[in-house]
């Protein structure tokens, strides 16, 4: 299989864990998922609350929330019970980073002896190939290329450290943020103007990264 194939065969196979481990946690501990997106992009295929998008590069979950659903006016006393935001603050500081255990998982399982050394480095990298695209990532891209002349499960095993550490970023937009946010936001049922100030530059930001390592990825398959 070409490298850019396995590539995103890697990248969808992630995303595809780390969402369904989030929506059958969340179900499990009995809070409604209203939708599980995997990709970006437009739709491609609907099936109940599972959406399949065209840009296989991540994925997200949509939980029920009382900031967010608007409450029927007859609703059930109870109508709030399922939703995530009224859960206690150790479900919503451990469901974010349920994830982000699988993928850490996943890495430690593929390559146990580089898997600890590929998360902790995967931090710097991440911020530093954004920052320069067509310069520091490059190498580091080189090195994603080695893991895939390794075989796909080393390449798997990489990309899954890679990715729990993306996600471990302190931004409200990913699941370590996600977890921070709800471990110290007394007020969880508020939504004062700083949280959403907080939320719109955390995604802006997280699009920047994202939109950088695309710049990256693109000039490095064209060399």
């Amino acid at each position: 299989m070409p490298l850019a194939l396995q590539f995103i065969a890697a990248i969808a196979l992630l995303a595809a864990l780390h969402t369904t481990v989030m929506a059958m946690l969340a179900r499990l501990l009995g809070i409604t998922v209203r939708e599980v997106s995997l990709g970006f992009g437009p739709t491609l295929l609907s099936m109940g609350i599972f959406r399949l998008r065209a840009l296989p590069f991540g994925g997200a979950v949509m939980l029920k929330n009382t900031l967010t659903d608007t409450k029927p006016h007859d609703a059930a006393p109870d109508w709030a019970d399922d939703a995530f935001d009224t859960q206690p603050r150790a479900v919503r500081v451990l469901l974010p980073l349920s994830g982000i255990a699988a993928l850490i998982a996943v890495a430690f399982v593929l390559r146990p002896d580089a898997a600890w050394s590929s998360l902790v480095n995967g931090f710097p990298q991440i911020v530093t190939g954004a920052l320069s695209p067509l310069s520091t990532a490059q190498p580091l891209l080189g090195g994603a290329t080695h893991a895939g002349s390794l075989g796909f499960a080393s390449l798997l095993g990489m990309l899954a450290a890679k990715f729990a550490a993306l996600n471990l970023l302190p931004l409200p937009t990913m699941g370590g943020g996600q977890a921070l946010l709800a471990l110290l936001d007394p007020c969880p049922h508020d939504q004062p103007r700083w949280k959403e100030l907080l939320m719109q530059w955390s995604a802006w930001l997280a699009i920047a990264l994202g939109a950088a390592w695309i710049v990256a990825i693109g000039v490095f398959l064209a060399r």
